[in-house]
């Protein structure tokens, strides 16, 4: 699995709100026939972790990859 210097990654605070915040949002307005629905509250369950981690770690590695190109950039003139 991974190691908790996610924790310390300031892209995961940063993250980690407004993906909270819309997870109770929707599960507020969402009318409650359709959440009873056991295809509607998989789906639901399945969803916004998967997108928060794959937005986070897409996050990171454009980042991580950036950075690396700027130091071979210094380091190579």
């Amino acid at each position: 699995m991974g190691s908790f210097n996610t924790f310390k990654d300031k892209r995961y605070w940063i993250l980690l709100m407004p993906f909270l915040i819309t997870m109770v949002l929707y599960v507020y307005f969402t009318p409650k026939n359709v959440l009873e629905k056991p295809n509607v509250s998989t789906l639901s369950i399945l969803i916004f972790p998967t997108l928060f981690w794959s937005t986070y770690h897409l996050w990171k590695y454009f980042g991580d990859k950036q950075k690396r190109d700027s130091i071979d950039e210094s380091l190579g003139e």
